[in-house]
């Protein structure tokens, strides 16, 4: 079984924008031989962010004193500051509940591969849900909190599965191609689930209907690459981002209409952007950037502007995950 993901289109991007955490993200195996980073200073934040009563923003970053990724909260104007996991291992890819009370996230805890977990909100109550020969990961939330979304490799090719969320079990196959099926982002009326694929070619974004597992793609970027796929609130937009040579910038597509929007990079943007999240209101989204020379945490308007940095750090932030 191949435990690195070794269709994953990024690989090598991944790994040199985040050594560590990009290694890890794709499943390494624990035998590899890798470079342990001198652990980095502690995340500091910056006040005036986005959003009044918007919930909480997950991400991934450093402990002031391990080299380990763990997960942490903050509020929407980067104040209170909250570290939720202590984990000798990785712990990545946060995702919340619906109901804002529990988070799902992937750990290297107990499998260097990666299983998945939730805990509470509060980083109590951590329960594992999956437990296979393959690395599992990118878990997202039904609209009722019951079900959980994960990508799995433990078929030997990476797919979408489905499980409860309580404990795991029911778990079941909803994509099979011979391609990396990825990062999935299921839809607010519960109906679909975005995702990527490198079904044909480079990675584009798919929706994938649940009544009757029919699958369409929604791009058809030749060269760049098609990652994390984020739903609006209202179901009606979807935001992503695009890797490619001249750099990595987040757009939004109309679902009905398919019209494309860019909100960051072009002439006069050269900047490195990642992982769109939506507010729980769509006016606002997080993401992750390079814009600042070190990739952090920041905030925009739904359309692009005022952009606001909310983590200020010499390590990696990545990965943020708006309260739903």
């Amino acid at each position: 079984m191949d435990r690195v993901f070794s269709l994953v289109a990024r690989a090598d991007r991944v790994r040199r924008l985040s050594p560590m955490l990009g290694l890890v993200l794709l499943g390494a195996c624990a035998d590899d031989n890798t470079t342990t980073p001198v652990a980095p200073t502690a995340p500091s934040f910056a006040r005036g962010g986005s959003g009044d009563n918007n919930g909480r923003i997950l991400f991934v970053g450093y402990a002031a004193d391990s080299t380990n990724a763990e997960l942490y909260s903050v509020n929407p104007d980067g104040s209170g500051v909250t570290q939720l996991t202590y984990s000798p291992e990785h712990d990545l890819m946060p995702a919340w509940s619906p109901d804002g009370k529990r988070v799902a996230f992937v750990s290297l805890r107990d499998d260097k591969g990666g299983e998945i977990y939730v805990m509470n909100a509060d980083g109590t109550g951590v329960v594992r849900l999956t437990n296979s020969a393959g690395a599992d990961r990118a878990p997202t939330w039904s609209k009722d909190g019951k079900r959980i979304a994960f990508v799995s490799n433990r078929d030997d090719v990476a797919d979408i599965y489905i499980m409860s969320a309580v404990d795991g079990s029911g778990v079941t196959r909803v994509t099979s191609a011979a391609a990396l099926d990825d990062e999935p982002s299921w839809s607010p009326d519960g109906k679909q689930i975005a995702f990527t694929s490198t079904r044909d070619g480079v990675s584009n974004l798919y929706v994938l209907t649940l009544d009757g597992l029919q699958v369409t793609r929604l791009t058809n970027e030749a060269t760049g690459n098609v990652h994390g796929p984020s739903w609006a609130p209202g179901g009606k937009q979807i935001a992503y981002y695009v890797g490619s040579n001249g750099g990595d910038d987040i757009f939004v597509m109309d679902v009905d209409t398919r019209a494309i929007t860019r909100l960051t990079g072009g002439p006069s943007d050269d900047s490195e952007d990642f992982e769109p999240s939506w507010s729980p209101d769509g006016k606002y989204i997080a993401f992750a950037s390079l814009r600042a020379g070190n990739k952090d945490i920041y905030t925009m308007n739904a359309d692009g502007t005022g952009r606001t940095r909310l983590t200020t750090s010499t390590s990696i932030q990545t990965s943020p995950a708006w309260n739903r």
